[in-house]
């Protein structure tokens, strides 16, 4: 909701607020191709709070930390795994951006809806209709939104 200006002084200050309540906390796994890519157009979203990342390699870690400071983001709020389900324990992240190698998407997509997390996933959503099947039946059995992205 935005409170109107009334003055140039008076009550802009409250425009482009945006509550807690309608703020999107997000974890991404697998930042190195389409996972960054992802991450970074979410970032445009007002609203839309980066909070974890998660990728096997330090080194790919440590340059998208650097990078998101770049940007302005205040990175001693992000946190950084190498192992997708510490991030997955965390309370604050609302939903996870799955960019990993397509081998991995089925596990961590299934994992991440168990774990109370919405998600986004890239395509290829699972290598197989086995694995497809299931990353439906784990979607409808808790309940989350899932989205698989081509861009």
């Amino acid at each position: 909701m935005l409170i109107p200006t009334i003055s140039s002084a008076g009550f802009s200050y409250f425009e482009n607020k945006i509550s807690p309540s309608d703020q999107l906390n997000i974890g991404a796994i697998g930042i190195n191709g389409m996972g960054w890519s992802n991450l970074t157009a979410a970032l445009q979203v007002p609203g839309v709070n980066v909070v974890d990342l998660c990728d096997v390699d330090k080194n790919v870690l440590d340059k998208r930390m650097n990078e998101l400071s770049k940007k302005n983001i205040d990175i001693s709020k992000v946190k950084t795994y190498g192992d997708y389900r510490k991030l997955l324990d965390q309370k604050d992240v609302d939903a996870v951006i799955i960019g990993t190698p397509d081998h991995w998407h089925a596990l961590i997509m299934i994992d991440a809806v168990e774990a109370g997390k919405h998600v986004y996933v890239e395509k290829p959503v699972g290598n197989s209709i086995e694995e497809c099947r299931a990353m439906v039946a784990a979607q409808k059995r808790y309940n989350k939104i899932v989205q698989a992205g081509q861009w």
